[in-house]
């Protein structure tokens, strides 16, 4: 099972195990995706830094959102801040409500199929290749990253779109992937329901019907497919030209970043736990939380790269 269960972070699984033609899959253990590691209990940061070995963390929400819910990373892991939408880092933010919504603070609800339209826009899809390069610079030598936006599904979801994509994965398959994250999502309904009844001033009706918009739908992803071919002309000139895919660059990343589904099946069954088990330790200081390796680094990938 690639979706993994965690305490109090959301939403999280692994690509691995997907497949992506000749027999092969996408290996496991290097692309994580997930929610935001805003309050991870020790179990969690264990589970993900050192018996997974995440050596880098990828963030790609706002920065009202990563102010107001900062992330708690081990140290020796590397963290980037590439949100698609923020005023000041991107240029551009997002500020599209819902019909019948309001503002609280910098928090509102969107429309879903305009959000996932509006990524197209060239500031947003120029963070995406500035993300999947980092992604690809650190999987391609067998180093794990966790990919996230606030709740792992629009954001993080986009993320997940375009490394399957480049892997090789079928859209059928990567919608099936996306489509996971209601599993985890219909969990916190009551969560949800409340968010959006402060959006929608107490209309219970209105903030159910948000809630259920809300879920991770296979129109959501189609909006996003026909504005970058509107956009851009057609997929793979998005994927070539705007993203820098080569068909050079895509054969080595395959290369690198899939196995075949002998080897897959193998090497899950095989032995686990081969990481480093040092322990993590979670520390706050003033103004901030900190997450603080005990020992030392947190698995050898990111000793290395330190």
């Amino acid at each position: 099972m690639r979706t993994i269960e965690l305490e109090n972070v959301e939403n999280v699984r692994d690509l691995g195990g997907i497949p992506v033609g000749e027999g092969r899959v996408v290996q496991s253990g290097l692309f994580y995706r997930g929610s935001a590691l805003s309050a991870p209990t020790q179990a969690d940061v264990d589970e993900l830094f050192v018996k997974r070995g995440v050596c880098c963390v990828v963030d790609l929400r706002c920065g009202w959102e990563l102010a107001a819910k900062p992330n708690q990373v081990p140290d020796g892991v590397d963290y980037l801040h590439i949100p698609y939408y923020d005023l000041e880092k991107v240029g551009i933010e997002y500020t599209e409500r819902a019909e019948g919504t309001k503002a609280v603070g910098p928090d509102f609800a969107c429309e879903p199929t305009h959000f996932y339209r509006s990524l197209s826009n060239r500031l947003t899809t120029a963070q995406m290749r500035k993300a999947l390069d980092e992604i690809f610079a650190r999987t391609q030598s067998g180093r794990t990253v966790y990919f996230h936006c606030s709740g792992g599904k629009d954001r993080a979801g986009i993320m997940a779109v375009l490394v399957l994509s480049v892997l090789g994965a079928s859209r059928d398959d990567i919608l099936e992937d996306y489509l996971l994250t209601n599993v985890s999502r219909d969990k916190r309904y009551d969560e949800m329901f409340a968010r959006f009844l402060r959006l929608s001033d107490g209309d219970e009706k209105r903030a159910h019907e948000l809630v259920v918009s809300h879920r991770a739908e296979p129109e959501n992803i189609a909006a996003f497919y026909a504005a970058i071919d509107g956009e851009y002309g057609s997929w793979d000139a998005f994927m070539r030209e705007t993203l820098g895919m080569t068909d050079d660059r895509v054969r080595a990343i395959r290369e690198a970043c899939t196995v075949s589904l002998a080897r897959e099946a193998s090497a899950i069954s095989s032995a686990r736990g081969t990481r480093s088990t040092s322990a993590i330790r979670v520390t706050r200081t003033a103004g901030s939380t900190h997450v603080a390796d005990a020992v030392g680094t947190v698995c050898e990938a990111c000793a290395i790269s330190a």
